[in-house]
């Protein structure tokens, strides 16, 4: 049932994708802190994300919710899976209050969608583009941004180094998509095999894209 509950919420941290289709997003593996109390905290919330029972995890992170960022962060996905989005816009922005840049993910997507706030493509685009150089899984999302030309003028460079950016910290959907743009020269690229071996050579690792774990309850 949690299994089952967990990829719910990640699912619904979805933008939809326009053409050409852009693959579907995960969440951030690599975590940039800037400081121990920021690594003190996630050490925390991952107390409560290793209990099984949800009604224990709830607890556990309730408990910590006042001080802990990404306590707040994960109850805010989660307020988002329940379609609850006035806890989650006040659980994600205390989240970004504290400093916390993963939190701008999901706050982007409730404006992009307008669930729970008006649509305001302009404080997505904001809110992704604030975090992205931290956030692998927001650079992923704001390259579609420029590579499709949603909300700015299309700039194909931005966005494969957004892209790149993304892949290098093991995001599997950005290195897939490198490897199709490289193949078929998309977004005004030359078709580079060099670069497709590459990517190419880096999925068969099989490294894990543990970029999910952040956000999960």
């Amino acid at each position: 049932m949690i299994k089952k509950t967990l990829l719910l919420s990640l699912s619904i941290l979805l933008f939809s994708a326009c053409s050409p289709k852009m693959p579907e997003f995960n969440m951030p593996s690599f975590l940039s802190f800037s400081n121990d109390k920021d690594t003190l905290a996630l050490e925390k919330a991952n107390v409560c994300q290793k209990i099984e029972d949800l009604n224990d995890k709830l607890f556990c992170y309730k408990k910590i919710l006042n001080e802990n960022s990404y306590a707040q962060l994960r109850m805010g996905t989660y307020s988002v899976e329940k379609k609850d989005y006035k806890k989650a816009i006040e659980y994600l922005n205390q989240s970004i209050d504290n400093k916390n840049p993963y939190a701008n993910l999901p706050l982007a997507f409730l404006y992009y969608k307008g669930e729970g706030v008006e649509k305001d493509i302009d404080k997505s685009f904001k809110l992704l583009n604030d975090s992205s150089n931290i956030d692998p899984t927001a650079a992923y999302q704001l390259s579609r941004f420029y590579l499709q030309g949603i909300n700015t003028k299309i700039d194909a460079k931005k966005g494969i180094e957004l892209l790149e950016f993304s892949a290098s910290k093991n995001m599997l959907a950005a290195q897939e998509m490198l490897v199709t743009i490289y193949k078929d020269g998309l977004f005004s690229q030359e078709k580079d095999p060099k670069k497709v071996k590459y990517w190419q050579d880096i999925i068969k690792k099989d490294i894990r894209d543990t970029n999910f774990d952040i956000y999960k309850i």
